[in-house]
C-alpha cells in the first residue's frame, strides 16, 4: 500500500470551506494504489510414477531423527541445574561450510525426531562436502552434542536413500537424501489485473519454467483468446481447468518481445528456497 503522504499549500485567503473543498478535491490523490492478491497455477502430489525423474543432483533433503548419549560431552548429566533430564537438541545440516537445514529444538529427549523441521529439495553436487551438527538449547550458551562430516554415500545407503552418522561423541543421526520430491502442474504464479494477467513468480524446474516463462511475463492469450477481452474470472478458470493436450499462451517478455508457448501439467520440483518445506 502506497503510504499516504498530504502536501500543505498556504493560501493566504483560504477560509474554512475552501479548505474543505480542497481536502475533498485531494482525496482522489490520497487514494491507495491498487492491490491484486498473488494466485497459483493448481498443483497435485503425483500418484505413482506420473511425475518424470527429476534432474541430476537434485536431492531432497531431511533430518528424520538422532539418538543421543545418556551423558554429556564431558561426562556430566544433561540439564545440570536446568531440572532437565534429557538435552533440548536440534540439528544443523552444512553443505560446503553454509548452513542448510536447521531443526526445531525437540524439548527435553535423547531420541529427537522433529516431525517439524525444514525439509525439502536442494541441488547437490558430486563433490559438496556434507557437516552435521547437533546442539542442546540452553537459555544462556548453546552447547555441542556432537559433529559429524560426510561426503558420498555408499551404495547402500543410496538405495535407502538416508545415511546413519555416528558423531564424534558418539551420537547418531539420521538425514534423509532421496530423489527430489515432485508435484505435478503448470508451475507459476500470477496476478489477474483490469484486462490483463501478469505473471508472478515461477518454479525453474516445471514446464512453465521450462517453456521459458518469467516474472513479469504479461500473458496475452489464452487458449487463442485474447485476455482483454475475456470477462471476470474467465483467465483463472481457463488456467484452473485441466487440458489434456497443453494449453497455449501467447507472452510478452519484459523486453518487450512475445512468443507462443504450450504449457501442460508436468513434474514441478520446487527448490526450498523457492517453496520452502516439502513433504
Amino acid at each position: 500500500m502506497t503510504p499516504l503522504r498530504m502536501t500543505v499549500i498556504p493560501f493566504p485567503t483560504m477560509g474554512l470551506r475552501s479548505v474543505g473543498f480542497a481536502l475533498v478535491f485531494a482525496a482522489p490523490i490520497l487514494a491507495c494504489s491498487a492491490v491484486y492478491p498473488e494466485l497459483q497455477a493448481p498443483f497435485r502430489a503425483p500418484r505413482g510414477n506420473e511425475a518424470e525423474p527429476p534432474p541430476t543432483g537434485l536431492k531432497w533433503l531431511a533430518f528424520k531423527g538422532a539418538t543421543l548419549p545418556e551423558q554429556t560431552r564431558d561426562g556430566r548429566k544433561w540439564g545440570g541445574d536446568l531440572g532437565r533430564a534429557a538435552p533440548d537438541p536440534y540439528a544443523i545440516l552444512f553443505v560446503n561450510g553454509k548452513p542448510l537445514l536447521k531443526t526445531p529444538t525437540h524439548p527435553n529427549t535423547l531420541q529427537p525426531t522433529w516431525p517439524d523441521g525444514p525439509a525439502g529439495n536442494f541441488h547437490v553436487e558430486p563433490n559438496d562436502h556434507f557437516r552435521v551438527e547437533l546442539w542442546d538449547s540452553n537459555p544462556i550458551n548453546d552447547h555441542p552434542i556432537g559433529i559429524k562430516e560426510f561426503k558420498e554415500l555408499s551404495d547402500d545407503e543410496e538405495r535407502r536413500g538416508e545415511v546413519d552418522l555416528e558423531c564424534d561423541s558418539g551420537a547418531r543421526v539420521r538425514v534423509a537424501i532421496e530423489p527430489a520430491h515432485a508435484r505435478l502442474g503448470l508451475g507459476f504464479y500470477y496476478e489477474l489485473r483490469v484486462g490483463e494477467v501478469v505473471v508472478t513468480r515461477v518454479y525453474k524446474e516445471s514446464p512453465a519454467g521450462r517453456a521459458g516463462i518469467k516474472p513479469g511475463d504479461q500473458v496475452l492469450t489464452l487458449d487463442n483468446k485474447p485476455v482483454a477481452d475475456m470477462k471476470k474470472g474467465e483467465a483463472q478458470s481457463i488456467i484452473n481447468t485441466p487440458h489434456l493436450e497443453g494449453m497455449q499462451a501467447k507472452v510478452r517478455h519484459a523486453d518487450g518481445k512475445e512468443a507462443t508457448v504450450t504449457l501442460k501439467e508436468g513434474a514441478i520440483y520446487p527448490l526450498f528456497s523457492e517453496m520452502g518445506t516439502l513433504r
